[in-house]
């Protein structure tokens, strides 16, 4: 099974959630545009597992004790925004969802990098496997 099987076992009959998996055709426009909107060598960096290490303008991070209850904090609930699920094997799914959604599907799975951005890919913010929350700014 993939992480994004288990992202759907995981919140299957939940109530109220907006997560949704884009589409194929979407899915790669979207990674385009966070590539070249935020890592060093554009498209060319999407074959990296890590993209955090690839942040052009990496503006922050922070190790709290409690991430998920920090994204509780900084997203807000209704807000709609990209959810990137990093696969181990350097596969990534794209989810259209909102802040609380996020929180509740984290909440509910086992730990695994992924990266949030608003709509407007003005920022992006990670969760890598050392637990720590990495924000980055858009090249402009």
């Amino acid at each position: 099974m993939s992480l994004r099987d288990d992202i759907n076992e995981a919140i299957k009959g939940l109530a109220n959630l907006k997560f949704d998996f884009v589409s194929l055709h979407r899915y790669q426009d979207i990674l385009d545009q966070v590539a070249e909107r935020f890592l060093n060598r554009g498209k060319r960096d999407l074959n990296k597992i890590w993209l955090w290490n690839e942040f052009r303008n990496e503006t922050g991070s922070s190790q709290p004790k409690d991430v998920i209850s920090e994204l509780a904090v900084l997203l807000e609930p209704q807000t709609s925004y990209w959810f990137i699920a990093s696969d181990e094997n350097g596969k990534y799914w794209v989810a259209e969802s909102n802040g609380i959604s996020i929180v509740t599907v984290l909440k509910e799975m086992y730990g695994f990098e992924y990266y949030i951005l608003d709509r407007h890919m003005t920022w992006i913010l990670c969760e890598n496997h050392h637990g720590m929350l990495i924000e980055a700014k858009p090249v402009t």
